[in-house]
């Protein structure tokens, strides 16, 4: 008994784990062909699972089956439902998977996919396809089901084409796991590797099933059936922890709280259908196998949920609105990862279009001053303004005039807030084909204006942050008041740039600063030692951006350290920028908005030590 529900409950945990971690993959890079490959690997995976529960639990024979239902039950040999609960142990088989595998490690190694390779590739799908048509015509010459327990493996017997597909499955998991140590050995940075590695040791775990399949079949040694899906379920949640620690089968950034939150989600649901699930049973007697389809429904519509919005935009929504909607999805994945104000500009774009505004303007609050944070159609230089002029608690339609020239002719006026605070406001022009905007463009025009709102909150939370992580370890000084000219960010960038030139830093403003004249002896007089200096002033300040004095942490790196690393590799051991981006798996715009809070923290750094000695 303890053995039929220990197995009928990890039966369960597989096969909504692998259905669930499949539309995962899908879910977050629906263009990929490797994360559709992936997903692909473990539906299939999910469907031996299927074929344990079933033989474990079989539906009780239909009254009445309708003929064509049979074409919905192919993976399995006809009269599997009038036939005994071990002929369902006979339905779909891992070979499928294990060529779907094998094609994502083929794309995962490194070099072109050559002839060769798509012939292997070719080769492998043509032997599932083979297995899935002997499998629903003639069963028995790959395996029989006898009167055994189907708690073990030796309830089904091998049939005469079982050894060749045996050995079929053995060569293809070989190469996987081949094509993934081929991985590891010239891949360029270690998140790579780890990556690589991660998934062939999970590989070689899966493919231990097929010697043991073999094994439990061929012999009458008991092996219970659940030790296939436990060793499964180590698989898959191997390649999990890829995918969370080292973004494997996946484009961009870690995303390593995504995935627990979205799994927390997902096994919350579960737990709910479960509970149903159990009372419907112990009340109703309800057969268990009825309610495998519904939990995956479940899972399978809360994973599809975001994506069907994409197309039911199309049916809901006009041309304007659509590209608005997929403008902002774009943009709030954008922030952390892409400069979001090339999106913004292209929000601008969508939202100028759906209202054929003349041109459109996002101006933001920084103190007392107002700076311009994206422009459509608009090229002068923009007056002096202040946030009193902009402050408003709503829409406002202006008459023309209202602001001085080259803003006579603003329209509408949009305030962004963030919470209670206002932090900017979209101007619009006057519409291209009259004076004034109808409240129906005002209504369309509310709901992306907010988004945007959060959408720039977000993104100056996040430079705020960034902000704190590379001044944490500098000096703070109470009363700071600096020549904001005196160490310009630009000088310090410039010197980064020509780090290793001492003729160059020799003649640069650093040149001049108290702290380089302190270093240098009597006998010390030339441009070539007071570029030494420089160099070992920049050099010392760089340092005093790492977190602490331990060694560098494992990876994947803390986003504590990314400043630090990125000033020190690249400008003292002299890597490129792709070899460090790939180091901290970062994206080149989180790259280059990190780079510029830390060189802003040197050139501030530089001052602070300079007003000390003064």
């Amino acid at each position: 008994m303890f053995l039929f529900t220990f197995t009928m409950t990890i039966n369960y945990i597989a096969l909504f784990i692998a259905w669930w971690f499949g539309l995962y993959v899908v879910t977050r890079n629906p263009r990929g062909l490797i994360s559709w490959l992936t997903g692909l690997t473990f539906w299939t995976m999910a469907g031996l699972f299927l074929n344990f529960l079933l033989a474990l639990a079989p539906p009780p024979p239909p009254h009445n089956f309708p003929n064509w239902l049979q074409y919905f039950l192919l993976i399995w040999p006809m009269g599997t439902l009038e036939g005994s609960s071990g002929s369902w142990l006979q339905g779909w088989s891992i070979t499928l998977s294990i060529m779907v595998w094998h094609h994502v490690t083929v794309l995962l190694r490194p070099g072109d996919f050559s002839k060769w390779r798509g012939v292997r590739v070719g080769f492998g799908y043509l032997i599932a396809l083979f297995v899935i048509i002997i499998q629903s015509l003639n069963t028995h010459l790959l395996y029989t089901s006898t009167s055994g327990d189907p708690l073990y493996l030796s309830s089904l017997k091998p049939g005469p084409l079982y050894p060749l597909i045996a050995i079929g499955m053995l060569l293809y998991t070989g190469m996987s796991i081949y094509n993934l140590l081929r991985s590891v050995r010239v891949a360029s940075n270690t998140i790579h590797r780890e990556q690589y590695r991660t998934l062939g040791i999970a590989t070689l775990i899966a493919g231990t099933t097929v010697p043991i399949s073999i094994l439990g079949s061929t012999t009458s040694i008991p092996i219970p059936m659940v030790v296939l899906s436990i060793l499964y379920i180590i698989t898959i949640a191997m390649m999990g922890y890829s995918v969370a620690r080292y973004s494997a089968l996946s484009k961009g950034r870690t995303i390593r709280r995504d995935l627990i939150y979205n799994a927390v989600a997902m096994a919350t649901i579960i737990l709910l259908y479960v509970l149903i699930t159990w009372g419907s049973v112990s009340f109703y007697n309800a057969p268990v196998a009825a309610f495998i389809p519904m939990i995956l429904l479940a899972i399978t519509t809360h994973m599809l949920i975001d994506m069907s919005r994409l197309t039911l935009d199309s049916f809901f929504h006009h041309r304007g609105n659509r590209e608005l909607r997929a403008r902002f999805r774009q943009l709030a994945g954008a922030i952390g990862e892409e400069e979001p104000t090339k999106i913004i500009s292209l929000v601008l774009d969508s939202m100028s279009s759906t209202v054929h505004a003349t041109y459109c303007l996002v101006l933001l609050f920084n103190g007392q001053r107002v700076n311009k944070l994206a422009a459509h159609n608009w090229t002068q230089k923009l007056p002096p303004l202040t946030p009193a002029e902009l402050s408003a608690d709503d829409v406002l339609s202006l008459e023309p005039e209202h602001f001085n020239d080259p803003l006579h002719d603003i329209t509408l006026l949009i305030p962004l807030y963030a919470d209670a605070e206002q932090i900017g406001v979209i101007l619009l022009g006057r519409p291209v084909n009259g004076l004034a905007y109808s409240q129906t463009d005002i209504e369309l025009l509310l709901y992306p204006s907010d988004k945007l709102a959060e959408v720039i909150r977000d993104a100056q939370q996040q430079e705020r942050y960034l902000d704190q992580l590379t001044q944490a370890t500098v000096k703070q000084r109470t009363s700071f008041e600096a020549d904001p000219e005196q160490i310009s960010v630009k000088d310090v960038e410039n010197a980064l740039r020509n780090l290793t030139n001492y003729a160059y830093l020799g003649d640069t403003k650093l040149a001049k600063l108290s702290l380089v004249q302190l270093r240098l002896s009597a006998k010390e007089t030339t441009h070539l030692d007071k570029g030494k200096a420089v160099y070992s002033i920049i050099s010392k300040t760089i340092e005093k951006l790492r977190p602490d004095a331990t060694d560098i942490p494992s990876y994947p790196i803390p986003r504590e350290w990314h400043a630090y690393l990125i000033l020190h590799d690249a400008y003292i051991a002299d890597k490129s920028n792709r070899e460090i981006m790939a180091q901290l798996y970062i994206s080149e715009g989180t790259f280059n908005r990190t780079r510029r809070a830390a060189v802003r923290s040197i050139a501030r750094a530089l001052e602070e030590m300079e007003i000390s000695i003064v």
